[in-house]
C-alpha cells in the first residue's frame, strides 16, 4: 500500500517547476534612494548561478549574467538629475525586485565619531530646525552601529525621505550639510550615514588601506593576520595545525604507553578579529563594506577627538582614504571637521594644537581634501558643541567651492610665509582676502619667540592679506605661533567670516646643553639627543622623533654617559634631574630611550654614579658605586632578578625584564644604595599609552613610577642625552 501510493507522488515531486530565486541586492538600493548623476551607478547582487539578470532604470536596459557563486554587477550610464520619482527594476529567472520613489542627485557618505552622529535632536534650536526639516527630495540612510569581525553584505536599514519625524534622529552636521547643497544645487540628495561615537579612524579602515604604510606596518600585520585570505593567515593557521598534528599523534602514543603528555599547543589568537568597535577594520566590516561600490559624489568626515592626543593620524588618515579609494574605485573627495577646543581635562593644553597641525597637513599632502574651522563656534565645557549648522554648512562650502565650481569661499585665512623685519614678524595668510576679526578687536593668540624657544604673548595687527606681531619680551623672535592652546577660540577671520586654524612657523635654533646652566658636573659633556618627550606615546610603531639627534655624526671617544630630566607642571614649577656614569656601551645608538630597533637591553650595575636634582628627597651623589639602570623596550615584573640590595616586591630599582617585546618599555636609573629611583620614564613601547614619567621615588604607588600614566601632568617633559 505504501509503495503504491509513494511512486505517484514522488512522480508529482519529480513533475512540479524548479522555481528560481528572487534577486537580491544590498540594503542600500531601497525604496526612496538617491543615485548618484553624472557618474556610472554600479548596480549589484546576488541571482541564481549562471541567471541572466536585467536591470531597468529610467529608459536604460542592462543585463549581466550571474557568476557561479551567483554575485552579478551591473552599471547603469550617467544620468543627469532628476526629482521624477521612478522605479528600479532588477529581474532574474523569472523573479524580480522593484523600488520604488528613485530620484537622482548628489550622494555624500557622512562618516566619523560621534559629533557626526549626533542627532538634529540634540543640537541647538533643535524644536524649530525639526519642524522645518521637510524636504522630501533629501534622503537619508542611517547604518545600525555594529562592528563585525567579517565583512558583511547586509545591513539592517532603508532610505526615507527627510522629514521632521525622520532628521530628528538623523546627524546634525550631515543634515545641515544636505540642506545647504540641496538649496543652492537645486538636486535631489542622498545622506548615506555612517557613524559611531567615541570611535577611532583605524576601525573605519578596510584591511587594504593599511597596507605599504610604514608606520601602520604593526597594524597591517594585525589585521592581515585576521584575513583567512592572506599569506600570514594561511602560514600561521598552518603552522598551529602542523603543531597541534603532531601534539595529537604524540598523545596517541603516550595513551598506549601510559605515559605523560604535554599541554596542547595554544590557538593563535590573533587569528581571530576579536575586541570592540576600536579594533581595526571591524567598522567598515560592519558599518561600511555593504554599502560599497554604491555611487557617492564624496564623503565627510568629523573624528579625531579619540585619536588626538597620539601620532600618525596624517598617515592614519591617508590608510582610510587608500582603502575607501580602492574598493570604491575612485579618488572622491574628502571634506572633514577640525576638532573643537575643548577643556579636556587636565591634559597639557599643547597635545590639542598638535593634532590640529596634523589636520592641517591632511589638506596639505593629501589630495582632493578639505578641512572646516569652527574653533569661533566652540564650546569650550562640552566635546559636542550643539552648533552643527556651523560645521554642516562650512563643509558644503568646500563642496561647492571644489566640485561643484561655485564662487564661493571656503577657507578661512591659511599660513602662507614668513618674514622677519626688525623686532617685528610678518605672517603671510592666503585666503585672507578682506582680513579682519569677528569682534573688530586686534588679532589675539599669538606667540612670538626668540632663540630660547620660550613663546611669550604678541601683539599683532593686520596688514592687508598679514598680520604684524611682536613682543616687548622678545628683541629678536625666530618663530611664531598662533591658537596653540587646546582652549584658543581666537578672532581672526577673512572677509567671508572664515576663522584661521592653528599653526605655528619659524626655525628655533639647537638647543644649547640645558644641563649646563643647572648643574656644574653637566660642563663638557656634549649633547648625544634631545627629547621632547610626547604624553602619549607608542614607540612601538615608531622611534622616537628627536628634537637633536647627532649620534650618526659624533665620532670622538667618550668615557661617560650622562641623562639630564626637565619637567615642568602646569603652574609653572619645574624640576630637573642630573645623572651621569661611567660608559656601559660605546655605541651611541644604544645610550637613548631603549626602543626595540636600537636593540638596547641595558640590566646592569654602573660604575661612578653622580646625581643632582632640585627635587626634594633626591639624594645626591659623587661617583657612587650605588648605580644600576633599567633600559629595555619590553614588559617587565618586580623580580628583582639582579639581587639588588634592599628591592622590594614592588616594581622599584630591582626588578626583571621578560621576553615580551616590544612591550611596556622602561628607562630608569636608579641610586640603589639610597633605595631610590633617579629618574624614570616607561610605557611606550606596546599600544599608543600616555606614558610615566618622574623624577625621585613616586609619591604613590610603586616607587618607579609604573602603572602612574601621569605624562600629561607636565608641560614640559625633555630628556637631554649626553656623553663625555
Amino acid at each position: 500500500m505504501i509503495k503504491r501510493l509513494g511512486m505517484p507522488l514522488l512522480s508529482l515531486f519529480l513533475a512540479l517547476p524548479c522555481f528560481a530565486a528572487e534577486p537580491t541586492l544590498p540594503t542600500v538600493f531601497s525604496d526612496h534612494m538617491v543615485l548618484q548623476r553624472e557618474r556610472a551607478v554600479p548596480v549589484w547582487g546576488k541571482a541564481d548561478p549562471n541567471a541572466t539578470v536585467t536591470v531597468e532604470f529610467a529608459g536604460q536596459t542592462k543585463t549581466a549574467v550571474a557568476k557561479a557563486d551567483g554575485t552579478w554587477r551591473i552599471d547603469l550610464d550617467p544620468m543627469p538629475a532628476s526629482t521624477a520619482p521612478r522605479t528600479l527594476t532588477v529581474r532574474a529567472g523569472g523573479q524580480q525586485v522593484a523600488f520604488q520613489d528613485v530620484l537622482v542627485g548628489e550622494v555624500w557618505l557622512c562618516s566619523g565619531q560621534s559629533n557626526m552622529q549626533l542627532s538634529l535632536s540634540a543640537c541647538e534650536n533643535a524644536a524649530a530646525e525639526i519642524a522645518a526639516a521637510n524636504y522630501p527630495e533629501i534622503r537619508l540612510y542611517d547604518t545600525p552601529r555594529v562592528a563585525t569581525e567579517d565583512p558583511q553584505e547586509k545591513i539592517n536599514a532603508h532610505w526615507t525621505a527627510c522629514t521632521p519625524e525622520t532628521a530628528k534622529t538623523f546627524s546634525g552636521v550631515a543634515y545641515y550639510f544636505g540642506r545647504k547643497l540641496h538649496q543652492d544645487l537645486n538636486v535631489p540628495i542622498g545622506l548615506l550615514l555612517s557613524a559611531w561615537g567615541g570611535t577611532r579612524i583605524e576601525p573605519w579602515t578596510p584591511p587594504c588601506g593599511f597596507e605599504g604604510i610604514e608606520s601602520l606596518a604593526d597594524i597591517n600585520q594585525r589585521v592581515q593576520k585576521t584575513l583567512p585570505s592572506s599569506p600570514l593567515y594561511k602560514k600561521t593557521l598552518s603552522d598551529y595545525l602542523a603543531s597541534a598534528s603532531q601534539w595529537t599523534e604524540n598523545a596517541r602514543k603516550a595513551m598506549q604507553t601510559e605515559s605523560y603528555i604535554s599541554e596542547p599547543p595554544a590557538f593563535p589568537a590573533d587569528l581571530i578579529l576579536s575586541g570592540n568597535q576600536q579594533i581595526p577594520t571591524k567598522l567598515y566590516n560592519g558599518m561600511l563594506h555593504a554599502h560599497i561600490p554604491f555611487a557617492i559624489r564624496g564623503a565627510i568626515w568629523y573624528q579625531g577627538e579619540s585619536n588626538h592626543r597620539e601620532g600618525l593620524y596624517v598617515d592614519k588618515t591617508k590608510a582610510l582614504l587608500n582603502g575607501w579609494h580602492k574598493l570604491w574605485g575612485y579618488d572622491f573627495p574628502f571634506y572633514f571637521v577640525q576638532i573643537a577646543p575643548f577643556q579636556y581635562g587636565d591634559e597639557n593644553p599643547e597635545i590639542l594644537p598638535i593634532f590640529w597641525e596634523a589636520e592641517s597637513e591632511i589638506v596639505k599632502t593629501i589630495p582632493k581634501t578639505g578641512m572646516a574651522v569652527i574653533s569661533d563656534y566652540a564650546t569650550l565645557s562640552n566635546i559636542h558643541p550643539p552648533n552643527k549648522e556651523v560645521p554642516g554648512t562650512r563643509l558644503a562650502l568646500l563642496a561647492e567651492a571644489n566640485d561643484y565650481g561655485m564662487d564661493v569661499v571656503s577657507s578661512g585665512p591659511v599660513f602662507q610665509s614668513l618674514e622677519k623685519q626688525g623686532s617685528s614678524l610678518k605672517v603671510v595668510f592666503d585666503s585672507a582676502k578682506g582680513l579682519t576679526t569677528r569682534d573688530g578687536k586686534f588679532p589675539d593668540w599669538f606667540e612670538v619667540t626668540g632663540i630660547d624657544g620660550q613663546f611669550k604673548k604678541a601683539e599683532a595687527k593686520i596688514s592687508g592679506n598679514a598680520v604684524i606681531v611682536q613682543s616687548a619680551e622678545v628683541a629678536e623672535p625666530v618663530a611664531v605661533r598662533f591658537a596653540w592652546n587646546k582652549l584658543a577660540m581666537p578672532n581672526l577671520v577673512n572677509g567671508a567670516g572664515l576663522p584661521a586654524p592653528a599653526f605655528r612657523a619659524g626655525e628655533l635654533p639647537e638647543p644649547e646643553n640645558p644641563a649646563v646652566a643647572q648643574v656644574p658636573e653637566a660642563d663638557g659633556f656634549r649633547m648625544v639627543y634631545q627629547l621632547d618627550i610626547p604624553a602619549v606615546v607608542d614607540y612601538a610603531k615608531k622611534a622616537p622623533a628627536y628634537a637633536v639627534d647627532n649620534s650618526a655624526t659624533d665620532m670622538a671617544p667618550f668615557g661617560k654617559i650622562a641623562y639630564y630630566l626637565e619637567l615642568q607642571k602646569s603652574d609653572g614649577t619645574k624640576q630637573y634631574a642630573f645623572a651621569s656614569m661611567d660608559r656601559f656601551t660605546d655605541d651611541l645608538k644604544k645610550i637613548g630611550v631603549p626602543v626595540d630597533s636600537s636593540a638596547a637591553r641595558f640590566f646592569q650595575k654602573v660604575a661612578n654614579l653622580t646625581v643632582r636634582s632640585n627635587v626634594e628627597g633626591v639624594v645626591p651623589c659623587t661617583d657612587s658605586d650605588g648605580g644600576n639602570i633599567e633600559f629595555w623596550p619590553g614588559n617587565y615584573a618586580p623580580g628583582n632578578a639582579q639581587d639588588i640590595p634592599g628591592a622590594s616586591g614592588q616594581f622599584d630599582f630591582g626588578d626583571t625584564p621578560s621576553d615580551i617585546v616590544p612591550g611596556y618599555g622602561c628607562m630608569q636609573v636608579h641610586n640603589w644604595k639610597d633605595k631610590q629611583t633617579v629618574f624614570a620614564f616607561n610605557h611606550w613601547g606596546g599600544v599608543p599609552s600616555t606614558a610615566d614619567v618622574g623624577i625621585g621615588n613616586a609619591p604613590a604607588g610603586n616607587p618607579d613610577w609604573t602603572f602612574s600614566k601621569n605624562a600629561e601632568s607636565y608641560t614640559v617633559r625633555r630628556l637631554t642625552v649626553m656623553v663625555k
